[in-house]
């Protein structure tokens, strides 16, 4: 076999480092997920079988999401088009297979669809896969152990060149009671909770289990920053040059942070008060430019 190109190989040992500066709060998760990357873009996984399956379980808003689109994006290069997203709510009913398969012989469903688009390869994340009827689930297992589904119309998908992706909030509330116990403790009780409410068959197809904690005050503050600078570079680009002031980043994490929602709407929350911003300043004519400040629960842009 021929040995992969060199900068492959330095893209893959990136790999941690990349991921470890983007999943905040995470970091027990990198070191299990990577080796499983790394084999499967290495020609190292069973090629009967996807090329690898995680199950992150853990609270909303605190990076399971983010954390597969993040290692889709790196891999394939666009995760928008390479990523499978199923909603699990979306398949809660045995007549929603017809959703995701195709109605009749001449359809092929949302999977034939998103197949095609995600030219045969990429991630597919089944998003909250507690909620998913018992016959969907019989596909999804179809799809972990032998990486294949078979559509409305007969024709047989080939998905061993996927990584599969489940998601599942099982045991997020039991997490406010152990916020003060050693991960392992955390991950044990997790995984448990899981073998209990999911089939014991689904849960032992996965080659990765992964628990995310809920995110700490620290943890809020280094993603709202993330969010605060990706956000102004893409302003300066438009020619509005700013720089984060005073209160800016506790504000945001004040707003976009939710107990129940963790920081799903953090994004958001940035966008809104950076945009704000700078569309007041533009419509009063004051420059866009300078500093922003935040200012009686508000952005604003002190030059």
């Amino acid at each position: 076999m021929t040995s992969p190109p060199t900068e492959h190989l330095q893209r893959l040992k990136d790999l941690p480092d990349y991921l470890s500066g983007l999943i905040i709060g995470q970091e027990h998760v990198i070191p299990k997920v990577v080796p499983t990357l790394q084999n499967g873009e290495l020609g190292l996984a069973d090629p009967g079988r996807p090329k690898g399956t995680f199950l992150f379980l853990g609270p909303t808003g605190v990076g399971k999401t983010e954390l597969t689109l993040l290692m889709c994006g790196y891999l394939f290069g666009d995760a928008e088009k390479h990523c499978i997203r199923l909603d699990m709510s979306e398949y809660q009913n045995q007549e929603s297979l017809q959703l995701l398969l195709g109605q009749n012989e001449t359809s092929r469903g949302n999977m034939g669809r998103f197949y095609d688009r995600s030219e045969g390869r990429g991630f597919i994340l089944f998003d909250e896969i507690e909620k998913a009827h018992p016959r969907v689930l019989d596909i999804f297992l179809q799809v972990l152990d032998a990486a294949r589904i078979t559509v409305a119309n007969g024709e047989t998908l080939n998905l061993s060149q996927f990584y599969i992706v489940a998601t599942s909030n099982i045991g997020s509330e039991a997490l406010m009671d152990l916020k003060n116990s050693s991960m392992a403790t955390i991950e044990r009780f997790i995984v448990d909770l899981a073998a209990a409410e999911l089939r014991p068959e689904v849960l032992a197809r996965f080659n990765v289990r992964c628990v995310f904690q809920r995110l700490g005050f620290k943890a809020q503050k280094q993603i709202a920053g993330i969010m605060l600078n990706k956000e102004l570079k893409l302003l300066r680009k438009k020619g509005h040059d700013l720089t984060l002031g005073a209160g800016v980043v506790e504000l945001i994490v004040a707003e976009g942070v939710e107990p129940r929602l963790g920081a799903r709407r953090m994004r958001t929350t940035v966008e809104s008060h950076c945009r704000h911003a700078v569309r007041d300043a533009m419509l009063n004519g004051r420059p866009t430019s300078g500093e922003l400040i935040s200012q009686n629960g508000r952005l604003v842009i002190h030059s």
